[in-house]
């Protein structure tokens, strides 16, 4: 499924990864963006990232993005509805129809593809034509907190499943210059034993409530499995990087957030807005007027 558009050949591709909440610093990148007057002529986006990518594309503002993501801030995921994985998801459907009723892909303003996984053979999908906000709960139906979604006889994922920086997508469609930004939290940064609910929800549990051997010292299962998964994970990541690379890949620093959290909205845009500026040159050098 690729987009609606003309299929002309992109100068600029705009590649905006999954992190849930740390996905807050693509709206800073956009703002540096806007203001150096660099033109993105496709985006591609995958979870948190395939959010920011279609409000953007849709024609919104960085203030307009940030006033989007303000009605989330002061909470986690779970607070919207604690034991209902699909309750959390229509919340989230409802916010972005307040900005995106009746959008399709053909109406928006920049060609855009967002990403998701078949969970049923575990292909990844190219969501680009038809109606925008099923293909962004789609692409941001983080396993386990929210249900997949069906579509064409397929079960829908976060694309981060299986990439979530999908710089593929850009080479495929023959971008001359791709800017990608990662925020993949670091493995190397890491509490290697660390719960899985307190990586994801940016929560300390109290009592040590899930890893209670020796303490803590010794990994529960859960601790295991998850560390196994972020290994996995990461590797793939950084062979899909080498493999399609980025001409500027900005790593904004948010590893200090959990995906879910979005009690500090502040902190990521502005982490967001520091890795842009700190790579400004590069991103300048992008510009036509500076090309030899």
């Amino acid at each position: 499924m690729f987009p609606d558009s003309d299929n002309t050949q992109p100068k600029i591709a705009l590649v905006l990864g999954g992190g849930g909440s740390r996905g807050i610093a693509h709206i800073g990148v956009l703002d540096v963006l806007i203001q150096e007057g660099v033109p993105v002529d496709l985006v591609v986006g995958t979870s948190m990232g395939a959010i920011v990518g279609v409000l953007f594309a849709s024609g919104m503002t960085p203030a307009e993005i940030g006033e989007q993501m303000m009605a989330m801030q002061g909470s986690n995921i779970f607070s919207m509805n604690l034991f209902s994985a699909r309750a959390r998801q229509k919340a989230i459907e409802e916010q972005l129809t307040t900005a995106l009723d009746g959008v399709t892909f053909a109406d928006l303003a920049v060609p855009t593809v967002v990403m998701a996984v078949d969970m049923r053979d575990g292909r990844e999908v190219m969501l680009g034509s038809g109606p925008v906000i099923p293909a962004i709960l789609a692409s941001s139906a983080v396993p386990a907190v929210f249900p997949p979604v069906e579509m064409d006889n397929m079960q829908l994922a976060d694309g981060g499943v299986i990439d979530s920086l999908a710089t593929r997508i850009a080479h495929e469609h023959k971008a001359e210059k791709i800017i990608a930004v990662d925020v993949y939290p670091p493995l190397e940064q890491d509490n290697p034993w660390v719960d899985p609910i307190s990586a994801i929800m940016g929560i300390e549990l109290p009592f040590n409530l899930i890893n209670k051997t020796e303490w803590g010292k010794t990994p529960s299962m859960m601790s295991s499995m998850w560390r196994a998964f972020r290994v996995m994970a990461c590797h793939l990541h950084e062979r899909r990087l080498t493999q399609y690379p980025a001409d500027v890949l900005l790593r904004p620093a948010v590893e200090g957030y959990g995906s879910l959290d979005f009690t500090d909205i502040e902190g990521p845009f502005l982490a967001g807005r520091m890795e842009a500026l700190k790579h400004l040159d590069e991103i300048r050098a992008l510009l036509p007027e500076n090309q030899d």
